[in-house]
This record gives structure tokens, C-alpha cells and sequence, in this order.
């Protein structure tokens, strides 16, 4: 592509005439010829003084007042603030230029939405305007938005780095400036980023993306897609990027996606394979005979439901409720948790490791989310969610000896299973999931203060894995030490004594160990690095987003900042941001990925964690999909509950 399409705006530059040829110009050039008296300098005439005063006087008495009013007014109103910044007197407002709204792209026109009963309950009204010009920022505000315009400058270093090095192939190599095709080859990074983009308001990229997606082919592909992956970042990406555009023609993409993508349920027991060809709907295996794992069945009702909410195709909808039902059906009685495999053939759980890291994460996620992207119409997945959120508490939370950290472990084995004392970097996305239960659902007051707590002590476990090593970085897993215990059972005791009863009482796990910087260097950590690479993973500050929004407690802002320095120090490279093993060395190696998912997720949760004032991303107003793809909250109508059969 030649250089200059790449030129985010492109001026021409005027050219200047000397005085000996003013008239040269003409209007045939686009430029009006000058009068003749013009000397360069100076033009003017007693006449057009006289001719100005006639002008003035001609006006009616009222429309002159106004005028003399205006040109008094305006300059003691300057002349007052400025007075003011000297005197710190009480400050005018000043009003800023409102935020961009690059949803509202020129020669826009939004198409009819299914169905003609817009009550604003129907998602169709997001993003809503952005919210109006206020007084004058403070200088907290001031510090927050421009540590918000930093990521943006980050993002827009790693998209650049991939749209020059890389597009259209899936992911930047951003060591020595190559592409890989690790994801279908359909340009994962620019699809995953769509929404970014808007958000950020970098329209020039997100059009030379949306480009490219007009001209996939994901229907005809001849090789085999991951459907998980393809689910979460190509799907989930163009169905939120028309959530915010209303853009047809990514409707009409993200459909033809999500009817390849069903092919891959073509099982006895309706569950996804591994993987697809689209050309012929062959289908691929991975986890072994028959087996598919939580994560990839669990994980396709957010963005099912809401395309079958466009487009009034109830096929969408029952196909993945069916899962739905099949998960809750097959609970386990002695854990209350869900299975990590299961037979696609059988529809059972196959074996019992339990867990809410890889292999399960999302496919716990999804039942809470489903509930809330669908106007909390649908109670099943609400009853569902909540007897997991219980088998959780009860099984896989544990607590370290020395340091009372709190964490989340996976269990394996019959009865109650074997903890492995693992904490993973993908598991922290749990104390987010907890604290947006407790925002968004009525639950009873004791109820819902256990949830925060647990989203409190875990996001402080999460965080605390940053901050306890060299780089400032987090390990992609922690090896808690075997003589951690069950934190549940310690939460019983505690609420039983007198110390409960206290003002500002938390339980073990919550509260903060006091000095971490003396912890990093002491010898016991309670935990060692097992896998000590960070691979630019969102699921931390996903979760530190979350608690800020929803307890309103800067401190979480504070230690998000932490975290991106920490990036920007130790994974910035010429070309975007590279992933690092070693952190807990001071200078950590850089390893040659830049996922895709850093600048859908990883960024986009830090820019919104210091945005103030923006109600265009509530948590009752939108969804994250497990991606970060955020998709409006919409309310099923009474027609589609009778044609889908929704239980309501």
C-alpha cells in the first residue's frame, strides 16, 4: 500500500502569492481575486467606516443592544477568569468540546431493527450520546484523563506496529516486525480491535479494518477454524463493533460467521469440536476422543442470543440454550461445580477435575452473563449462576498460611477432589465475575457483602502477584504452598466471633498484607512463580476495572496504573508490545508475541479503568463478552418470548 494511504489526514498546503500577483488568481482556481486596493498590508476606506455606522443604526433597537452587550460581556467574562485562576476565586465554568463519536461515521443512516417495538429496552439505542460538557475538570480528573490518553498512545504504538508490519495476517511478531497466521488468517488483531477503535476514536484505522472484514470470505475458508477462539474474537468482535456502528453490512458478516461457526455443533449431544472447515463442515478434534472442555461449549450463548435477537432467528437461540440446560442438568451433586470435559457424544461430564482456570473459565462466566445481557429475563441461568457461585465458595477457595492471600485453586479426583494449590493468571477474571454479581443481581444483604468480599480479597491476591515481583509483572501461574487451607470453613469461624461484630470487620483473605514491598523480599512468599512468563493477559486488570466500578475506590485506579508503567517498562518494543518471561528479574526477556487480545482486552480495560464521567460503558448498560467486546444489554420482547420459548 503506498505511503500515503497511510496518513491519518492529509492537508494540502495553500499556496501564498506576492503582491505583483494578486490577480493572477482567479475563482477557476478555487480562490477569489482580490480587490484592486489591496496593498498586502492595509485595506480600508473612510466610506466603508460610514457605510458600517448606516449598517448599525439600520438595525432594530433591541438586536443593537444585544450587540453592544456581547462585545462587553465576552471580555469582562475572560478578563473574570482569569482574575479568578490569580485571585483562587470561585471559577466560571468552562465548557471543553464534547467527546468524539466515531459511532457516528458520515452518511450514516441506522438500519430498521428487527422487529418495530423500540421501547429503548432492545439495545438498539447504545452507545447513548456522550455524556454533556461539565465545569471545569479538577486536577484529579485532569491526572486521570491524561493517564487514560497514555493508553491510548499505547494502543495506537501496537496497532500501528501490526497495520504496517503485519495486516492482514492475524498477530505482529514484534521483535523482528513479522506476521503470523495463528488464528484463521483472517486478520484476528484488526477484528478483535474494531471496537477499540471506536471507542478510542481512532476512525481512520477502524475503517482501513472494517475494509478488510467486508472482503473476508469466513463461509468459503478451506481450512480448519478453532471455534473457540474464532467464537470469542472474530464473532464477539463483529457483533460489537454493529452494536456500535449499526453498520448492515457487519451484521450481515458477523451472521455468515456465526452460521459457519454452527457447523461445529453438528454432535449427538449438540456440543461443539475443537475445530471446522468451513468448505465442507468437516470437523476437527484436540482434547482427545469425544471430548470437548467447558470453556469451548459454555462460551457462545452471549453472542448467540444476541444475534438471535437481531435478527429474529430462533435457531440461534435454541441451539446454544440447549448447552445451557444440558450444563445445568449436570451440575455435579457433591461439588456444585461443572465438569472442565465433557463427551459431545454422551452429553455427560467426562471425568472430575474441576476447575475455573483454563479449560473452564469463560464457560462459568457466561452463565452470569447471559443472565444480564438479556434484561435478567431468563431465571434459569440466574438460579444456574448462583449454585455455581456456591460450589465455588465452598470447593475451590483456599487461603495461604503466612500471608492470608486468598486464591482460587482447580480440584481433581472423586468426593470433594484434591486441590493442586495452583492459582492461575486466566482465574483472576473470578474476583470481577463475583464483584459484578454483586452490583448487578438483588441479593440478600449477607449474600451479597460474602461476594464482595471475595471479589475484594482475590483481585488483592491478583494484584499482589504484580507487585511482589522484580518487573511489576504478573506470573502467568502461582504454586501456592500445600499447607494453604479451605477459606470457606475460616469464614464461618470468623462470622461466629466477636471481632465479626466490629465496624469495617472483614474476614481472613480480604484486607491488604501491610508492607509489600518488605513481603517481595522476604524469603516466603506462601507461593513460588510455576510458569513465570506474563503473557500480556487481561484478566488482572479486568478484574481491578470491575472493583473500581463497582466500589468506587480510587485505590484500584492506582494500582492499575502500576501495572501499565510496568508494561510500557518492560514489554515496549520498536514495533508494539511483546510478551516477557522472567518476572521477577528486573530486566525480563522479551518473547516475539503481541496477542491479539492485549489491545482488544488488555488495553481497553486499562483506558476505561481511568475514563470519569463516561456513562456510554455502565455495567447496567453493557456486557463484556470473555473477550471484552461489549454488547448492549437488551430485554427479550413478548414475541420473542412466545417464538423462542423463552421461560420468563
Amino acid at each position: 500500500m503506498a505511503s500515503s494511504e497511510w496518513k491519518e489526514e492529509g492537508y494540502p498546503l495553500a499556496t501564498t502569492a506576492t503582491d505583483n500577483d494578486n490577480n493572477s488568481r482567479n475563482d477557476s482556481a478555487g480562490i477569489l481575486p482580490l480587490p484592486p486596493s489591496y496593498n498586502g498590508r492595509r485595506y480600508h476606506s473612510r466610506g466603508v467606516l460610514s457605510k458600517a455606522r448606516s449598517a448599525f443604526l439600520s438595525i432594530r433597537p433591541m438586536a443593537r443592544y444585544a450587540i453592544i452587550f456581547t462585545l462587553v460581556a465576552l471580555p469582562l467574562y475572560w478578563f473574570y477568569n482569569d482574575l479568578a485562576d490569580y485571585l483562587d476565586l470561585p471559577p466560571q465554568p468552562h465548557f471543553p468540546p464534547p467527546p468524539p463519536r466515531p459511532w457516528e461515521a458520515e452518511g450514516w443512516n441506522p438500519p430498521t431493527h428487527h422487529g418495530s417495538h423500540n421501547n429503548g429496552q432492545d439495545g438498539s439505542n447504545w452507545p447513548p450520546p456522550p455524556p454533556p460538557p461539565g465545569k471545569r475538570p479538577s486536577a484529579k480528573e485532569t491526572l486521570w484523563a491524561s493517564r487514560a490518553d497514555e493508553v491510548k498512545n499505547a494502543f495506537l504504538h501496537a496497532y500501528s506496529g501490526y497495520e504496517l508490519h503485519a495486516f492482514p495476517a492475524d498477530e505482529l511478531l514484534p521483535l523482528d516486525k513479522k506476521s503470523v497466521n495463528n488464528f484463521n488468517g483472517w486478520g484476528v488483531t484488526a477484528v478483535d480491535s474494531l471496537d477499540t477503535m471506536l471507542m478510542m476514536g481512532f476512525e481512520a484505522q477502524y475503517n482501513r479494518g472494517v475494509q478488510h472484514v467486508y472482503q473476508s470470505d469466513y463461509a468459503g475458508d478451506t481450512g480448519f477454524i478453532l471455534f473457540f477462539e474464532t467464537s470469542i474474537r472474530y464473532f464477539g468482535g463483529l457483533l460489537s463493533a454493529f452494536a456500535y456502528t449499526k453498520d448492515p453490512q457487519l451484521l450481515k458478516k458477523a451472521r455468515e460467521l456465526g452460521d459457519t461457526l454452527f457447523l461445529a455443533l453438528n454432535t449427538t449431544a449438540g456440543y461443539p469440536k475443537f475445530s471446522v472447515r468451513p468448505s465442507d463442515g468437516v470437523l476437527g478434534t484436540y482434547w482427545g476422543p469425544n471430548r470437548v472442555i467447558l470453556a469451548e461449549m459454555g462460551t457462545i450463548q452471549m453472542e448467540y442470543k444476541y444475534l438471535a435477537h437481531l435478527t429474529g432467528d430462533q435457531v440461534y437461540y435454541e441451539k446454544v440454550e440447549h448447552i445451557r440446560k444440558m450444563m445445568h442438568a449436570q451440575i455435579d451433586p457433591t461439588t456444585n461445580l461443572l465438569a472442565s470435559f465433557w463427551n459431545y457424544d454422551t452429553g455427560m461430564p467426562a471425568g472430575r477435575k474441576f476447575s475455573i482456570g483454563a479449560l473452564a473459565d469463560s464457560g462459568y462466566e457466561y452463565v452470569l452473563k447471559q443472565y444480564l445481557l438479556t434484561g435478567k429475563t431468563e431465571k434459569k441461568a440466574l438460579e444456574m449462576y448462583l449454585a455455581l457461585a456456591q460450589g465455588i465458595i465452598e470447593n475451590l477457595l483456599y487461603i495461604s498460611p503466612e500471608r492470608n492471600l486468598l486464591f482460587a485453586t482447580d480440584i481433581d479426583g472423586p468426593g470433594k477432589g484434591e486441590p493442586s494449590y495452583v492459582y492461575e493468571h486466566l482465574s483472576c477474571f473470578l474476583p470481577g465475575l463475583f464483584a459484578l454479581g454483586a452490583h448487578s443481581l438483588d441479593l440478600p444483604p449477607e449474600e451479597k457483602q460474602l461476594h464482595l468480599w471475595i471479589a475484594d480479597g482475590l483481585t488483592q491476591t491478583c494484584y499482589i502477584s504484580y507487585a511482589d515481583q522484580a518487573s511489576g509483572l504478573g506470573p502467568e501461574e502461582m504454586q501456592f504452598v500445600r499447607t494453604s487451607t479451605p477459606w470457606y470453613p475460616q469464614y464461618k469461624i470468623w462470622k461466629k466471633t466477636s471481632a465479626a461484630r466490629l465496624r469495617g470487620a472483614v474476614p481472613p483473605g480480604v484486607k491488604l498484607p501491610k508492607d509489600l514491598k518488605a513481603e517481595r523480599l522476604a524469603p516466603k512468599r506462601d507461593y513460588r512463580n510455576r510458569r513465570d512468563a506474563y503473557l500480556l493477559r487481561p484478566e488482572t486488570v479486568e478484574s481491578i476495572f470491575v472493583m473500581w466500578r463497582v466500589t468506587g475506590d480510587e485505590v484500584w485506579r492506582e494500582r492499575g496504573y502500576e501495572i501499565f508503567k510496568a508494561i510500557e517498562r518492560h514489554t515496549k518494543t520498536e514495533y508494539g508490545f511483546a510478551s516477557v518471561s522472567g518476572v521477577d528479574k528486573e530486566e525480563p526477556v522479551k518473547l516475539n508475541s503481541m496477542p491479539s487480545y492485549f489491545l482488544a482486552e488488555t488495553l481497553k480495560y486499562l483506558w476505561l479503568l481511568f475514563r470519569d464521567n463516561d456513562n456510554r460503558y455502565d455495567l447496567d448498560r453493557i456486557v463484556f463478552n470473555t473477550e471484552a467486546h461489549p454488547l448492549p444489554i437488551f430485554t427479550w420482547r413478548k414475541d420473542e418470548i412466545a417464538q423462542f420459548k423463552i421461560p420468563v
